[in-house]
Order: structure tokens, then C-alpha cells, then sequence
């Protein structure tokens, strides 16, 4: 087989189609800073700073086949597009303690009524002053739209390099941002007293999360040569639930970003944390050829693989502990038994179980790279 271009490889395993070797894309939004002798506080702050410590670990480590997230992570606004507080290093933690999501129960339940009827982002402008950011609240909507600026920047400058971006636009499932600002526990109290009050909100929530996702793929469409290859779907707490509880609450909202994603020629990539096992069948529902289920070491890959193969590509899922704790050797052995079984029959993407850590050892990180580009043992087969 000819040797593929990053991007053919990386479209290629989507679509379950033969690759050359697996491709590899780990996930470099914490790792860099703490390589580059950078501290986390002046990276919220400076996001040319961010970048420029991504891109040089990317040089110093050969790099994958994509970077994941071609932009900055966490700046000054946290996450208040998710109606969340945050504890920001240089701010509430030290200058180079690790950002953190602060759960709290911010929003209140005569709050569902305004979600419903005015929409997010009324929610939001008037819970922003509840989170205590640093940023005036009568500055919040000029620096989101720099964020999503700075996102197509940033996508040019590895545009140049010739490096592609692997995620851009996703749509956060309305469960997960529901629950992050009326906080879990009273997400699911919410659930069971007045669900039709829940049901209401997601789908507003879900209406302007499409809208976003759509402006933006348009702006990046129009404004650079290549789009990014996937969309991020990100869950976690909808694995807590029941079945019944996940098949009215999540499963809807996410088939419809799924479909969304996929009208706008983006990839899904469902990025799982957490135990997402006893759901993997539903999965057999999407698209096939058309999906990445992202898993960061909680769902068993091997059980995955068994039920999704020749249905969906699967991306993960090297452990944080391993990176961190084991030797170069361990972290060879597991990513080779990774391509030998979940690589096999094509519809694999080498990653880092979420992101690598941000004290993971550099040996073991350039261990994932390198398995990759070096074992493909499938090859003879194809």
C-alpha cells in the first residue's frame, strides 16, 4: 500500500476503509505547558503563548497525524459558556495549579421557564454575574466572539505548517451543559419532580448549541482551505443514568447533533469519558463509516471494538496513569496490543486516553507517536 498523506489516513480509518499504519493523535492540551516550562497561568492569559507551546512540543515529539485541539483550551472566560464557575490558575489557584471546573448549583428552577422561553443565551447573560469570572459581564459577548475568531486563525497558522486540526465545531450534548449549571445532583432530582421542565430546556438548549455549530463550520468553511476533520460531541454524565432516563433525557439530543455534524461534513467524534459500556449497542443506530467513538479508558475498548466493528471507527485510549507512571516499555506493550486488536479490520485511531497529562513523561508520550508510525502489522493483510 502507498504511503498516505495525515489526513487520508485519519479519513480513511473513519470511514473504516485500509490504512497504511494506524493514525495517531494524541491529545496535547495540558502536557505542553509543563514540557515547555511554561506555567498555566500565563497560557489562560496569552493565547498566542498556548499556542505557541503546542506547537513547539508538537516539533519536539515528531507529532501525530493531527493536532486534536488546534486552539486554545481555557482562557480568562473558563467555562462560562456552560453557565459554569471555574477556578483559574493566577486567579483562584496558584500559577501553575491545573483549571477546574467549579459545580455549583448557579442556575435556580424558575430558571427552566427562561431557558424554554427566551433561550441560552438569555440564561446565560443573566446568570454570567453569579460566576464570579474576572471579565466584566458587559465584555462577555465581545470576547466569545474572539474566541471563535482566534479559533479560525489558529486553524490557518496549521493550516500553513501543513498540519491538520483534528476537532472545530462541536455541539456539547444539552444533558451534559444542563447539568453543569443546575449541577448534576439537581439535574437529577429535576429529572424525576418536574421532567417536562427538563425536556423543555434541553431542547433549547440543544436548538442554539446546532446554531453555533453551524455559523461557525460556515465561518471556517469560508475563511480557510481545509476544514477541521471532526466535530467534538463531548459526554460524561449521561452514562450515570438509567436506560429509560438515557433514552428520553440524552439519546434524542445526541442523534440530533450526530446527524447535524454529519449535514455540515464534520465528523461526530464522541468524546466519552467515563463508562459508557452498557451503551455501546445504541450506538449501532448512528451512521455507519460516518462516527468516532473517543474513549478515555473507563469503557472497555475491547468490548467496543467487539460490538462496533466494521460500524463505527474507535480513537483511544492510553491511559493517564501509564503515561504518567509507567515505562517507556509498558506504554510500547499497550499501544501495541491496542493496533493488534482494536486496529484490526480496520477503524482505529491510536489517542491518549483524554488528554495526556500534564506530568506525563516525555518518553512515554514519543512512545505513542512512534508505535504508530513504526507497528502496523495489518498491512500484510489488506
Amino acid at each position: 500500500m502507498r504511503e498516505m498523506t495525515p489526513r487520508e489516513r485519519i479519513q480513511a480509518a473513519i470511514a473504516l476503509q485500509p490504512v497504511d499504519r494506524v493514525p495517531v493523535i494524541p491529545k496535547l492540551d495540558l502536557f505542553p505547558f509543563r514540557f515547555q516550562g511554561v506555567k498555566l497561568a500565563d497560557v489562560v492569559r496569552d493565547a498566542d503563548l498556548f499556542q505557541q507551546a503546542v506547537e513547539r512540543t508538537n516539533d519536539d515529539l515528531g507529532g501525530g497525524d493531527a493536532i486534536y485541539i488546534g486552539t486554545q483550551v481555557v482562557s480568562e472566560l473558563g467555562f462560562a459558556g456552560m453557565g459554569t464557575a471555574s477556578k483559574l490558575p493566577g486567579l483562584e489557584l496558584g500559577e501553575d495549579e491545573i483549571w477546574q471546573m467549579d459545580e455549583q448549583e448557579v442556575m435556580r428552577e424558575e430558571d427552566y421557564d427562561l431557558i424554554e422561553e427566551e433561550g441560552w443565551s438569555a440564561y446565560l447573560d443573566t446568570v454570567y454575574p453569579r460566576l464570579g469570572y474576572s471579565v466584566p459581564v458587559e465584555e462577555l459577548p465581545a470576547r466569545m466572539r474572539q474566541a471563535a475568531d482566534r479559533q479560525i486563525q489558529d486553524l490557518l497558522r496549521w493550516e500553513e505548517r501543513g498540519i491538520p486540526v483534528y476537532v472545530g465545531p462541536g455541539v456539547f450534548p444539552s444533558f451534559e451543559m444542563l447539568s453543569y449549571t443546575r449541577s448534576l445532583k439537581a439535574t437529577l432530582v429535576d429529572i424525576r419532580r418536574r421532567p417536562e421542565k427538563v425536556s423543555g430546556a434541553l431542547a433549547a438548549i440543544a436548538r442554539e448549541q446546532i446554531e453555533g455549530a453551524r455559523a461557525q463550520a460556515g465561518r471556517i468553511r469560508e475563511s480557510t482551505k481545509h476544514r477541521t476533520i471532526a466535530g467534538v460531541i463531548g459526554a460524561t454524565r449521561a452514562s450515570f443514568l438509567r436506560p429509560e432516563q438515557f433514552e428520553r433525557f440524552f439519546w434524542p439530543f445526541l442523534k440530533e447533533a450526530v446527524d447535524v455534524l454529519i449535514e455540515l461534513e464534520v465528523t461526530p467524534n464522541l468524546h466519552f469519558d467515563g463508562d459508557w459500556t452498557r451503551y455501546l449497542e445504541y450506538l449501532l443506530e448512528l451512521p455507519q463509516g460516518k462516527v468516532v467513538l473517543d474513549l478515555d479508558g473507563s469503557t472497555d475498548i475491547f468490548k467496543a471494538k467487539q460490538i462496533l466493528s466494521g460500524h463505527m471507527c474507535i480513537m483511544g485510549d492510553v491511559p493517564a496513569s501509564l503515561l504518567t507512571l509507567g515505562s517507556r516499555d509498558d506504554v510500547v506493550a499497550y499501544c501495541r496490543n491496542l493496533i493488534d486488536v482494536v486496529g484490526r479490520d480496520n477503524g482505529f485511531i491510536l489517542s491518549s486516553g483524554c488528554s495526556v497529562p500534564i506530568d506525563a513523561k516525555p518518553e512515554n508520550v514519543r512512545a505513542l507517536i512512534d508505535t504508530a508510525k513504526t507497528y502496523y502489522p495489518h498491512v500484510k493483510e489488506e
